[in-house]
């Protein structure tokens, strides 16, 4: 009893964990975390946490997500295939990213997913912006290497004149509705890769120049009333690398005013 009993303390606290990263009530979607992934828990940590005491220790619960937050790394180097469940790990990352704070409630976000005539298009427009600026080696390089990405996502925001849409230029009014749905996208993207690392899949946010290229839309197969806020690439970490030492201390970003 005493076993059954542990297990189904740590089988609650992951569920806690992921309700809390989705800023979600109990009722709301659950994002899974790796390790029950891995124990074959799927379909199953809803009914735990239903049966679970209606309150979670607040301290754990909040170690456990901070932890999740400083160890997810941007992976530059992945396995060249995708896990299996990746599909199913994506569309729990895309409904957490939509539950990121939202002021004007227009929910900007869209999540493009793209297939191997879209991924070579794109890759082949930024190899030859990289033959342009670095020569044909260089060019050939980058295109063998961005066509080892096993997972590419594109994630956009709807522009201003449309249903829940910003425009494509923040120069205007800080307070304005560009602004607002950009930093709302932003913060849709970090709820994304969260979600994703919870579940062991490693992440890259890239918004180099082929992003925003005026061709990148056409060869990604995007709608002419979205801006690129940027690509991910998504999968199994092939390295994760070490933790980035901080520049600057809390003392250095934390002023404390009176």
């Amino acid at each position: 009893m005493k076993t059954r009993s542990r297990v189904s303390i740590v089988r609650f606290r992951w569920a806690a964990l992921v309700a809390f990263a989705l800023g979600a009530a109990a009722g709301g979607c659950l994002a899974f975390s790796a390790a029950a992934h891995r124990r074959g828990w799927r379909g199953r940590i809803s009914r735990v946490f239903r049966r679970a005491p209606t309150t979670a220790d607040p301290v754990s619960t909040a170690t456990d997500f901070q932890s999740l937050i400083r160890t997810r790394r941007t992976i530059n180097d992945f396995e060249p295939t995708l896990p299996p469940g990746w599909d199913d790990a994506l569309t729990r990352a895309i409904t957490a990213a939509t539950y990121a704070p939202n002021h004007k409630r227009t929910e900007p976000w869209r999540f493009h997913l793209l297939g191997p005539e879209a991924v070579r298009r794109v890759c082949e427009l930024n190899a030859e912006l990289v033959t342009e600026k670095k020569g044909e080696a260089a060019g050939e390089k980058k295109l063998e290497r961005w066509l080892k990405m096993p997972g590419w996502l594109v994630v956009t925001c709807v522009r201003d004149g449309d249903e829940g849409g910003a425009t494509s230029s923040m120069d205007g009014n800080p307070a304005g509705l560009a602004r607002e749905n950009y930093a709302a996208v932003c913060c849709a993207v970090q709820n994304l890769c969260l979600s994703l690392h919870a579940e062991g899949i490693g992440t890259k946010w890239t918004t180099g120049p082929v992003n925003f290229d005026p061709r990148f839309g056409e060869a990604a197969g995007l709608p002419e009333n979205e801006f690129v806020v940027g690509t991910m690439w998504f999968g199994k970490a092939g390295k994760t690398p070490e933790a980035p030492k901080k520049r600057l201390s809390i003392e250095d970003v934390l002023t404390r005013h009176d």
